[in-house]
């Protein structure tokens, strides 16, 4: 099981380089898409979004870095993972939902990110890397920056 862990603390990096590509190149169009789905921000240019995403990458690199390389401590990698699975969910999925029209990033996002997370949290719950105690802790840190950018969004269509 602690071998599943590991192989998740590859693949949460390696998705969301997967998920970058199908952003921004193939078949790109997620910062047009996004300013339609959020018109209040469609001043920031494509290169924050580029920079929002490096930082992004970063930690989920570091923290799956982190967990394949020490034994048990895994804490980083699950919050990294719900992190991920919570963009593909508030981001993409309902993005798509009220847009009615295709996110880019939500084929990678549905389809790596979230299993990657349900990965995560069943193999760390079964082996006891964690109790349920920090299992319902991490599911409820993972959607805090999708939550706080809807925050900061709706009080930014407020204030126009």
């Amino acid at each position: 099981m602690v071998e599943t862990i590991k192989i998740m603390a590859i693949a949460a990096p390696v998705a969301y380089l997967l998920h970058c590509l199908e952003e921004f190149i193939v078949p790109g169009g997620f910062v047009t898409w996004y300013h339609h789905f959020r018109p209040a921000l469609n001043k920031q240019s494509s290169g924050y979004y580029w920079c929002v995403n490096i930082i992004a990458f970063i930690i989920v690199a570091v923290t799956g870095f982190y967990a394949y390389f020490t034994n048990n401590n895994n804490s980083g990698l699950i919050i990294s993972s719900s992190f991920l699975a919570s963009n593909a969910l508030f981001t993409h999925v309902f993005g798509a939902i009220k847009t009615h029209k295709y996110s880019p990033g939500m084929f990678t996002g549905v389809c790596l990110y979230i299993p990657i997370c349900i990965i995560c949290y069943v193999v760390a719950f079964s082996s006891h890397l964690i109790n349920d105690n920090m299992l319902v802790i991490y599911i409820i840190i993972g959607p805090f920056y999708e939550l706080w950018n809807y925050s900061k969004y709706k009080r930014l269509v407020r204030v126009k």
